[in-house]
């Protein structure tokens, strides 16, 4: 390896010296000579990497632009019309009323049609829900649609009311259009049709379906237990034998037991009513710290424009004191809880019971701080050593950054522009969902038989049925008159076989369409910024660049429909390869997941790779006004022959913009936290009760981090467009007075440092070599 580096830059020092004589050759002899700052290698003649823009003709941003790309452009203008397509097939055989509105036993759609008085969907009994056949077969239960959800608990059987006045009470919940539909039965042949429900429990209405409240315990009615002892609750009958569906007694025993089966189901939806209700006492505190995170992260671009240096040592004196904080934090916390006598600190993660408090619980575990502390240690090092061994890299890129923010800083509007890209992705987004949504209603209805079990088993009609398969209304109608407990109900919407391919066209479009617009936003700024560098003087840059850049951009939306549907098919297999890593999951075959699991990594790698390559490819092309073929060999080429200084400043440059972004998000959170753990005393009165603290607190977090974001994103592709800018500079230019540069004397100190970095470098290595022959 020694040998080869050796040789390499043997090599090297014969290419400059040939460069040396090719550029002799182009100056006249009366020429002054070249400014000291200049790499010599950008005219070597025999490079594998293209020609250098030294002997580029044109100029640097061309001004007549020319369509690019028109064959990509038409293909995605065919593509939007089969989209289109395929929502009309979806909007012709589907309803998107059965996806919204929740459908009763007989397939009608409560709150639609004839059932436009009855939004909500009661079931008769929920605690035949509570399995995992449910996902097969569906709820094998009665549904009926309601007008209201029931308000208090009742049991009709055994009321002391007159049968009239129980079908009164009954006659909301029954599976009837008029009450007079139920006179002429009595109240137990209406429950064994499964017209009537036997029991209904007080209810509150979750995404209009009625759902038993939470403290059903507390109900009032025949619900209510004495304080009796267990051997007596169980023998208390509440429902005789001769009055139950099943013939089989109900005490307060069984009911309770029946009740507790609910219990998961309703523990997971009160952490779900407890997170919403949380949302809606601190919805305008979450809104007013969002809108602080949008004036932090405006200010913080305002002040990089004139304080970048200080700004980025800043984040990075933040980032140090906020993880080494945390780092103390959970030391002193490890600490505190590995001195606690509590034998229940000592449990394992795994041992914590799945209850509304579980994240309390496990903050109470040792081996819980005992990760932190570990993890925090690790990452504190990891940024420690990067600062200590990358500090002159650092001090380089703050003075690109300092180029960044004044582009930004007279180019304002480019801050909110991507506002536009952004509400057509929503609208992209918005389209796909009503399209899946009207697809996945286009299925068939499915029924299938219920009916309990050593029912109708003496029914000549009903010996061809077994419960639980499919069946059909009209082919199961004399069973249903023969018996009367049995019945063929609707149970959910089975898919379309022809039309699941035409979710994969539905996907994919949402993925090309998001890409597309990602793009135009990444190409329109490019050309702004690329403007604003190759103007030689910043003080003369012609107005409204943007409005220009944006309509320059729509000569090349064939290069964007291009990088975009790269991407697209990329996400696509993605997508396919995620979608057979579950379905191999049953088999449970290790070398398939190892297989798998290399191939989504590789796709992984290769969509990364064409980000950035297409980011430099719309950089191109916003210049050049090339086709993505030519600009992406153009990119790729400067990128090869200053692929040392590409790979560390860029990437360093990149790291402290989200450095940024974490100072934003961390002094957002921290706030948060602070506000709603109730350590600031001046406003701990203002603060709401909340369930789980933490809640609002994720939600301005992850909402800070997305805000932060969008304007950062403005200012990593104006770092990214200038640097590009200045390669390009650096072998168009040799700093004379027929060829000045166009950079500002930061970005020239910076290449003096490059060059004298890289020629110690240089000289280092031939010393090394000097005294030991053998290296």
């Amino acid at each position: 390896t020694k040998l080869i580096l050796l040789d390499s830059l043997l090599q090297e020092n014969d290419l400059i010296s040939m460069g040396r004589k090719s550029k002799r050759k182009t100056y006249p002899e009366d020429a002054p000579s070249p400014a000291s700052l200049q790499y010599e290698d950008r005219f070597d003649p025999g490079s594998d990497h293209g020609e250098s823009f030294y002997f580029a003709q044109t100029d640097p941003i061309v001004k007549r632009r020319s369509c690019t790309d028109v064959l990509c452009f038409l293909l995605f203008l065919c593509f939007l019309g089969c989209w289109v397509f395929v929502a009309y097939l979806g909007w012709k055989d589907g309803n998107i009323s059965r996806v919204i509105y929740p459908t009763d036993s007989q397939g009608n759609i409560c709150g639609q049609g004839r059932m436009r008085d009855r939004p909500y969907l009661l079931l008769f009994d929920l605690t035949q829900c509570l399995n995992p056949a449910v996902l097969i077969s569906g709820c094998m239960t009665p549904h009926v649609c309601v007008s209201h959800c029931p308000k208090e608990t009742y049991l009709p059987y055994g009321s002391r009311l007159s049968p009239s006045d129980v079908k009164d009470k009954m006659f909301p919940y029954c599976n009837v259009e008029e009450r007079s539909q139920l006179d002429g039965s009595s109240v137990s042949d209406l429950i064994d049709r499964k017209i009537c429900p036997p029991w209904y429990l007080k209810s509150s209405s979750l995404f209009g379906r009625c759902f038993p409240a939470t403290a059903v315990g507390n109900t009032s009615g025949h619900l209510q237990t004495s304080p009796d002892s267990q051997a007596n609750r169980a023998t208390k009958v509440i429902i005789p034998a001769s009055e139950t569906p099943t013939k089989e007694p109900v005490d307060e025993n069984k009911l309770d037991k029946a009740v507790l089966r609910l219990t998961a189901y309703l523990n997971i939806r009160e952490v779900g009513e407890r997170v919403f209700s949380d949302l809606a006492e601190t919805w305008w505190m979450i809104g007013l710290s969002l809108i602080g995170a949008c004036i932090l992260s405006f200010v913080w671009i305002v002040l990089m424009r004139f304080l970048a240096g200080l700004m980025v040592w800043l984040s990075i004196g933040v980032l140090f004191i906020g993880t080494g904080g945390l780092l103390g934090y959970c030391s002193y916390r490890l600490y505190y809880v590995w001195i606690s006598p509590n034998q229940e600190n000592m449990k394992n993660i795994l041992e914590v019971n799945i209850t509304p408090f579980y994240l309390e619980d496990v903050l109470k575990l040792r081996d819980t701080w005992l990760a932190f502390t570990i993890i925090l240690g690790v990452i504190f090092i990891i940024i420690l050593c990067i600062f200590v061994f990358l500090r002159e890299r650092i001090l380089i890129a703050i003075a690109l950054i300092e180029q960044g923010s004044k582009a930004v800083g007279q180019m304002f509007s480019s801050l909110f522009f991507p506002i536009i890209p952004f509400l057509f992705q929503l609208i992209v987004a918005g389209w796909f969902l009503i399209v899946a949504m009207y697809l996945a209603s286009s299925g068939e209805s499915e029924y299938r038989v219920s009916k309990p079990d050593g029912a109708c088993s003496n029914v000549p009609e009903c010996n061809s049925f077994r419960s639980n398969e499919t069946c059909t209304v009209e082919d199961f109608k004399e069973c249903a008159d023969a018996c009367s407990v049995a019945t063929c109900q609707f149970t959910r919407y089975t898919k379309n076989k022809d039309f699941s391919w035409l979710q994969l066209v539905n996907v994919f479009g949402l993925y090309w369409g998001i890409f597309f617009f990602s793009a135009y936003g990444e190409i329109v700024l490019a050309g702004v910024f690329a403007k604003w560098y190759w103007t030689m003087k910043k003080q003369n840059i012609p107005p409204f660049v943007l409005p220009r850049s944006m309509w320059n951009s729509v000569h090349h939306l064939g290069t964007i429909a291009f990088g975009s549907l790269i991407l697209a098919i990329i996400r696509m297999i993605r997508t396919i390869l995620e979608y057979i890593e579950r379905k191999c999951k049953k088999f449970n075959n290790d070398l398939t997941r190892c297989i798998i699991c290399f191939c989504k990594c590789c796709l992984w790698c290769l969509e990364k790779f064409m980000r950035f390559l297409n980011r430099n490819i719309y950089i191109m092309c916003a210049m050049k006004s090339t086709n993505f073929c030519k600009s992406g060999r153009d990119a790729f080429d400067l990128i090869m022959r200053n692929l040392v200084r590409v790979v560390v400043l860029d990437s360093v440059c990149d790291f402290l913009l989200f450095l940024g972004k974490l100072v934003i998000v961390l002094v957002s959170g921290t706030l948060s936290y602070l506000c709603f753990g109730r350590y600031i005393p001046e406003i701990q009165d203002e603060i709401p009760n909340l369930h789980y603290f933490f809640t609002p607190i994720v939600f301005i977090v992850f909402g800070s981090y997305l805000i932060a974001s969008a304007f950062f994103g403005v200012y990593s592709m104006a770092v990214d467009t200038l640097f590009l800018c200045f390669l390009e500079d650096l072998e168009r230019n040799d700093g004379s007075r027929e060829r000045p540069y166009y950079m500002s004397k930061s970005l020239k100190k910076i290449l003096g440092k490059m060059e004298k970095s890289a020629a110690e470098q240089n000289r280092a290595t031939f010393k090394m070599a000097d005294h030991h022959p053998g290296y």
